[in-house]
């Protein structure tokens, strides 16, 4: 491990959590405007698609910290313990979102009409924004 693997895995990490910040807040704005099935130039499937896509990418990125194309030394330092507690705290946050979530989605659609469609996407695009910017936070601070 020399003194330019420590600085890369540090421009790396940080480069990474503010890319999850921005990922996040694009999240909570794909979710707020990406509801129903709305005139588009994209067919339905393709829009629904690729936000399926997007969202597995990013829960993969969640699940290993990301596939960085880097040597292992400096991937190691990415990775470290740290970063492996943040990645914890990141989803456990994720998941208490998902469930109070969960929860708001099904009591509040007694007064206010939701497809299953529009509240699992709340649920999942809220979720994820939830997780990633816990990370973020975490790593950045």
């Amino acid at each position: 491990m020399t003194a330019s693997d420590i600085k890369k895995a540090e421009q790396v990490s940080r480069a990474r959590s503010l890319i999850m910040a921005v990922m996040a807040v694009v999240l909570l704005i794909q979710g707020a405007l990406g509801f129903g099935d709305e005139a588009t130039s994209m067919t339905p499937m393709l829009r629904h698609g690729l936000w399926g896509l997007t969202i597995l990418f990013w829960l993969i990125i969640l699940a290993t910290g990301g596939w960085l194309r880097l040597r292992p030394s400096v991937r190691s330092l990415i990775n470290d313990e740290m970063s492996l507690v943040n990645r914890s705290k990141a989803l456990q946050a994720g998941f208490w979102t998902a469930m109070v979530l969960a929860l708001a989605i099904y009591f509040g659609s007694m007064g206010w009409e939701v497809s299953l469609r529009e509240g699992l996407r709340i649920l999942v695009d809220l979720t994820i924004a939830a997780a990633l910017l816990r990370y973020a936070w975490l790593e950045l601070r």
